[in-house]
C-alpha cells in the first residue's frame, strides 16, 4: 500500500540584491511590474534590499512563478547603457 506524501511544500520566494547602479525609481517601477506590488510596498522592498543587502520580494511562490518574477524583474529594470537590471534569486522558501 502506498504512503501518501506527507511533506509540506515550503514554496518559493523571491529575493532581490542591492546594487550600486539601478536607480531606485527604476527598482520601484520593476517591483510593480514584474511582481504586482503596491508602489508602498514595492517602496519597502526597495529600501530594504538598499539598506541589508537583500530583501524578500514575495514568498509562497510555486518554483515557476518565482523564475516568472525574476525574469520580469531583469527585463523591467534593464536600461540600455545604463544598467543591466537588478540582480535576484528564486529560492526555495525557508522553513
Amino acid at each position: 500500500m502506498a504512503t501518501p506524501d506527507t511533506s509540506v511544500d515550503r514554496g518559493w520566494k523571491v529575493l532581490l540584491f542591492n546594487d550600486e547602479v539601478t536607480p531606485l525609481d527604476v527598482v520601484i517601477f520593476g517591483l510593480q511590474r514584474a511582481a504586482g506590488l503596491s508602489v508602498e510596498v514595492a517602496e519597502m522592498v526597495t529600501l530594504e534590499a538598499h539598506r541589508d543587502g537583500e530583501a524578500v520580494v514575495k514568498r509562497g511562490l510555486t518554483e515557476e512563478d518565482a523564475q516568472v518574477i525574476c525574469g520580469g524583474l531583469r527585463k523591467w529594470t534593464r536600461i540600455d547603457g545604463v544598467c543591466p537590471g537588478v540582480r535576484c534569486e528564486a529560492q526555495p522558501d525557508d522553513p
